[in-house]
């Protein structure tokens, strides 16, 4: 068996950011709280190896058997969890350089679960600022989940942050028999939050794209 955390009474915690270890990462760092649950991945572009993975108690898709002639007696259809939205994504830039921590040059990387209060918290470097990010997916309300971002300089120099959050319904689910996408977005909405622009897409996989 191989170890890629450091293990104490309530947290496992690593300090590697090892492109081959990353799906195991993610899944030994997945959050949830019995109606939904999200795999360890990270929130802003990663363009290395990544199982992006959001799931939602009842949300789920007839998926088509993919079988011959010979299984005689399966279904027509599996009954699927599908990947719900990517409600966490967020591209990130620091001084117009996207933060991708499969290309940059990171140091102080930390990735710690602690299992206790149910939080994740990661840390790390990149162009100068350093990164401390806290996720969680609530007990107490079955629909919330948070993220916290705490950026700060790290060399002591003024640094330029572009945040951009979105809900993205782009998503895949890799078992797919059929390479279906489950999401179609309809429409979009802007909300004048005092910001240029916030957007939110409704989305449905058995309607007809009108976009």
């Amino acid at each position: 068996m191989k170890r890629i955390f450091e293990v104490d009474p309530w947290t496992v915690t690593s300090h590697d950011l090892n492109p081959e270890d990353k799906r195991l990462q993610e899944s030994m760092t997945s959050l949830g709280n019995e109606y939904m649950g999200m795999r360890g991945m990270f929130e802003e572009v990663y363009s290395g190896d990544t199982h992006q993975g959001i799931y939602v108690g009842g949300v789920w898709f007839p998926d088509k058997t993919r079988v011959g002639w010979w299984k005689n007696g399966y279904p027509l259809y599996f009954g699927k969890a599908i990947n719900a939205l990517n409600y966490v994504k967020a591209d990130i830039y620091v001084d117009g350089n996207q933060v991708d921590l499969a290309k940059n040059d990171v140091t102080d990387f930390e990735v710690s679960l602690d299992m206790k209060n149910g939080v994740l918290n990661r840390t790390f470097t990149v162009f100068g600022v350093t990164f401390k990010i806290t996720r969680l997916v609530s007990a107490a309300v079955k629909e919330l989940a948070d993220i916290h971002y705490e950026l700060s300089s790290a060399d002591g120099q003024t640094h330029t942050i572009r945040f951009d959050a979105s809900i993205d319904a782009d998503v895949v689910n890799e078992d797919s028999n059929y390479d279906e996408k489950f999401w179609q977005v309809l429409d979009k909405i802007c909300f004048p939050f005092g910001i240029p622009r916030s957007c939110f897409g409704s989305v449905s996989r058995w309607s007809r794209c009108t976009c």
